[in-house]
Parts: structure tokens; sequence; C-alpha cells
């Protein structure tokens, strides 16, 4: 159910994936060279941060129309010969495609505010490296709130159906419904209806793309196949159930549908590309988004399906056929990794050493680097890294875990000890009681995050 999808030339994968690469998070290899000669530039809005940016094509590997679509991708024109010159700039983000193919990511802005982000867009996102300006130079950075929305945890919202529809399963009447990317009202109702949408967008990033292209014949199936249009006609019931509305419904986005759209004239089925069929109905892993299970989801399952239905069969056979009916089939899509694949390097990134000062010493005190948290992990070594809400996120091996509610200040560095709860923060795990006691000599894993997905820290270290 991702909010916006791009695989290359095609139009569909999650939108996180235009920017992944391996997850560099902020470990630097040393700050990098990238090569004097440009080719040109490229203009554009970032569709994430909604910051202006600027790339330049350094390299002699670069021809014109390499160049001139990627920058399309962004929706920018090149400009031949021209360099990114700005009066500030916050920094720039080194994306190396080999030593002569380098791609040099321009920030302008002068408010130390936005540093942190931006770095994080590029070494966590990117995958690459960022080389800050005098703004961005400060030692006080940590001192610096980041006010970027950050990821609203989902809340189990129980309402009085609509004038007109029939009483909610729940008790009362109600209806009772997560307010969630994952999650579904009951069948037949609407979830903008009963849950927020508010909430959903802040729990995957969203942009408004344009739908794949139509097909060059008209799709006449709805009225030459009543079978088809009863399916069809159930398809979209199930999805106008879940949270997948909150993206994929042009009249309920704050800025247009992304990619595929269940209000779309004619077959709505004909916005989805190749990709978002194969994914829609199962034929990609996309597990690592997370998913609740039925009996808590009022019967929609998202476990092997992309899009969650209360008959997963059923659906995955209506997507089957859709891709046949494109002149495809699920097996080209058998060798896929697990999708995203940013949350796919997530889960199998391997920790190594902490950095010296970095973990939890004598005292308690916890200590990690690469800016302020909203999430810390204490686990076993060895454990799973920990993924999304709301199954995959407290992974067995985890010993101590506390969050930041949204509305408070994230930690920094330093303000922690093991076991005790800061003022401003929650303890969700273990549920109740106190941590268990770390013991001397014996190898840990520390998780920082700086919201839902964003790892900052990630290494072993060794309780004193």
């Amino acid at each position: 159910m991702n909010h916006a999808h791009r695989r290359a030339s095609t139009p569909l994968v999650l939108a996180l994936l235009t920017l992944a690469g391996p997850l560099a998070g902020c470990n630097r290899g040393g700050d990098p060279a990238f090569p004097e000669n440009n080719l040109g530039r490229c203009i554009y809005v970032n569709r994430f941060s909604k910051a202006e940016e600027c790339r330049e094509y350094r390299g002699d590997d670069w021809t014109e129309d390499a160049a001139r679509a990627d920058c399309s991708e962004w929706t920018g024109e090149l400009e031949v010969g021209e360099l990114c010159e700005y009066d500030s700039i916050l920094g720039a983000c080194i994306l190396e495609g080999g030593t002569e193919k380098v791609i040099r990511v321009v920030n302008p802005g002068d408010d130390p505010s936005d540093c942190r982000s931006t770095e994080r867009g590029c070494e966590l996102f990117g995958g690459g490296v960022f080389l800050g300006s005098a703004v961005c130079g400060g030692e006080d950075l940590d001192d610096i709130e980041d006010d970027s929305v950050v990821f609203q945890p989902p809340v189990l919202e129980c309402r009085d159906p609509l004038e007109g529809e029939p009483a909610g399963a729940s008790e009362g009447g109600k209806v009772c419904t997560w307010s969630m990317i994952s999650a579904c009202t009951e069948p037949g109702r609407r979830f903008q209806d009963y849950a927020s949408c508010d909430m959903v967008l802040t729990q995957r990033p969203y942009f408004p793309v344009p739908s794949a292209p139509p097909p060059a014949e008209p799709d006449t199936r709805i009225d030459d196949d009543p079978a088809y249009a009863a399916e069809l006609a159930w398809v979209t019931e199930q999805a106008e159930a879940c949270a997948c509305v909150c993206c994929h419904t042009s009249s309920i986005t704050p800025m247009g549908a992304a990619v595929w759209d269940t209000e779309a004239a004619g077959n709505w089925i004909n916005t989805f590309s190749p990709y978002g069929i194969a994914f829609a109905g199962g034929f990609l892993d996309s597990s690592l988004l997370g998913a609740y299970p039925a009996s808590d989801n009022n019967g929609f399952d998202r476990e092997i399906t992309g899009m969650p239905t209360t008959d997963p069969d059923r659906l995955m056979e209506f997507f089957r056929k859709e891709l046949i009916h494109r002149g495809f089939s699920p097996e080209d899509f058998a060798d896929a990794n697990p999708t995203p694949e940013i949350f796919h390097q997530q889960d199998i990134y391997e920790p190594g050493a902490c950095a010296e000062g970095e973990g939890v010493a004598a005292d308690g005190t916890v200590t990690w680097s690469g800016g302020n948290i909203r999430y810390l992990y204490i686990l076993a070594e060895g454990s799973r890294n920990p993924g999304t809400p709301p199954n995959l996120d407290l992974p067995v091996g985890t010993l101590w875990r506390i969050d930041v509610p949204p509305d408070q200040s994230a930690l920094r560095s330093g303000q922690v000890r093991y076991g005790q709860v800061p003022d401003n923060t929650s303890q969700r795990f273990p549920a109740s009681g106190s941590a268990a006691p770390l013991i001397s000599g014996t190898k840990y894993y520390i998780y920082a995050m700086a919201d839902v997905a964003v790892p900052i820290t990630r290494c072993i270290f060794t309780a004193p």
C-alpha cells in the first residue's frame, strides 16, 4: 500500500526508492572527491523535502541523453554547460556512480535548522555523502530542533456508523478502525469516514505522481464482460475500505493521487503499472511494510498481498489475470528483492562495532551519533533489525525500548540512562517493570532512530 512508486523509467515503485541506494547512514569513509568537469545542471523541487535542489552531472562518463533522462525523473530540464550557483548553500550530496560518473546535488539555503534533515536525506536515503557548507558546519547542530513532520503512531478510532449504514461490529455498534497505513475499516465502508488520513500521511512519504500511460487500445472489459465488472467492483470496495485511499484517491489526497487512483475515469486499474499490479497482487514480497493480523483489522489481510483484502486468493487471481492481460506473468517478478528496497536493506543490515563513546557506559548513560532521536532500542547481539509497525518494530531480543511522542522534543545523546525512562518518553518494552540489567563483558546492539525507519546509529557495544 505504498504512497508513490517508481522503478527506472516505469512509474511504479515506493516513493522512498527514488532515493534509495546502499544505505550509508552517517558512516563516511572520508569526504569523497568528485570530477571537476561538469556536463550541466538540473534544477527542480525535491518531491519529499519540497525544497529546491540542483544536480550537477560530473565526470567524463555522462552523456547528454543520460543526464537529460535523470533530470526528467526529477521533473527538471537539463541546462548543458551550467553549474549550480547560489548565494548560500547548506551543502552538497555526492552520489557516486563510478569514478567518472558522479551526481553532485547542491542544496541551497541559509537556515542551520535545515541541516540535519538535509544530511539525513542524503546519507540515509540517498546512499551518498553530505558535504556541509559553513552554514552546516557548527558544532551545536544537535541543539537545533528538527521541525519536520514525524511519524504519528496509530490510534484505534471507534466511531458511530454514518447515518443509513448498519451498526458496526464493535461494542455498542461502533465501527473501530486503526489510523494506520496498513489498516482497513469494515468491509463495505470507506476508510476516510472512520479513521484519520492526516495521521496516515505522516506514516509514508506522499507526493502526487501521474498515473501510468493509458492502454493503447480502449479498455471495454467493464462493458463487455459482466464477470470482470463484478470483480472490479469488489476490488474497488476492498481498496476504498483501506488506508490506501489516503494517497490513491484524488478527492481525498492533499495534492492529487499518487500514481493509481480509485477515482480515475473509466477502468481505474489502468492507472497501475505492471510493477504496481505485481505489488498489489502479492507477486512481490511487500511484507516489510508491516501488517495487522486480519483478526485485528476488520478481516483484512496484508500478509501476502500488497493491497489489504478479506480474500487474498480472490485478489491475487484478479491481479494475476490483469498481468496476463498486459502481457506479463507473476513469474516475471519472481526474482525481485522484497520491496521497498530501502526497508529490505535495513532488514538485512549487519551492524559493526560501535565507535568510541557509542553505546551504554558504566553509569548507564546511553550515547549515539548522528543527531537527536525519537526511538531508542537496546537489543541482544544477533537480534533482527527493528522494522515497521505494527508487527515488525519490536523484534525478539529487544531488552529495552523507549519512544518519544510526536508532540515532545527529540532526545539528545547522553540525556538517557539505560532502564530509566525520561519524562517526555514512554517505555514500549518491557511493557511493565524494569529492563533486564546488562551483563558486563556481554555484547549488545544499540539501534537509535531519528524517526520510524530512519536509523542513525546501529552498532554493537560491549557492556562495561
